[in-house]
């Protein structure tokens, strides 16, 4: 609870103490044409919560049973750089500490834990906004890399497998170099399967996530 905490603390009072400054900056003219913003770097620290995701029987030989990964906050960083009419390439690393559980809980009762898990994407991609104005811009995008699987348990070693991703959001700008994003973002990581030959037993059977994220940007 601290680490969230001082997660939040962060994001939040650099906002809080640049939110006056600048104020007039939405009525002037911007040098870069009729909108704000296409032409800047953009850095972004965010935090989430990720949620989903299952590892099956077939996949690993770490359990002779389904685990499923849990619910639990993300945190990481995107810097964004401008290629024109608004559109970016993303640079994004992601990461959840999180854990297997059995999912055996029943209603409103906890499922036990298995052994942690450490998942960290690191991704490249593009932003595509659905328009470029001074009060709000939505965007989607699209992006590809890998996926660090770290399972913290006994005999087990860490794992690096293909995976990408896809999001939209919004992004509300506070003045001319700061602004909130507000963003849902999945991702899709390729396993592979261990000691089963079944393809129709293991199609779909990869791991699947999805995140709610808030985050501070700063332009540049």
């Amino acid at each position: 609870m601290r680490k969230l905490l001082l997660l939040v603390a962060i994001l939040i009072i650099p906002a809080s103490s640049l939110l006056a400054q600048d104020e007039p900056w939405r009525n002037r003219p911007s040098r870069y044409g009729r909108t704000t913003g296409d032409n800047f770097f953009e850095l972004t620290p965010f935090l989430g919560y990720r949620y989903g995701g299952t590892i099956f029987a077939n996949q690993s030989s770490l359990f002779r049973q389904d685990v499923d990964v849990e619910s639990s906050t993300n945190f990481g960083a995107n810097f964004a750089i401008p290629i024109s009419n608004g559109w970016k390439v993303e640079l994004l690393v992601d990461r959840q500490n999180t854990h297997f559980t059995n999912g055996a809980g029943g209603l409103f009762a906890p499922s036990d834990r298995l052994g942690g898990f450490d998942i960290t994407y690191f991704q490249g991609g593009l932003v595509i906004p659905f328009a470029v104005s001074r009060s709000a811009t939505p965007y989607f995008s699209v992006s590809a890399g890998v996926a660090n699987l770290d399972p913290r348990v006994r005999g087990a070693s860490s794992d690096t497998r293909f995976s990408a991703g896809a999001s939209i959001g919004v992004k509300v700008p506070i003045n001319r170099n700061l602004g909130i994003k507000l963003e849902e973002r999945g991702y899709f990581t390729s396993l592979s399967n261990y000691g089963d030959t079944n393809r129709y037993y293991n199609y779909n059977h990869d791991l699947y996530q999805g995140e709610t994220n808030f985050g501070v940007f700063f332009r540049f």
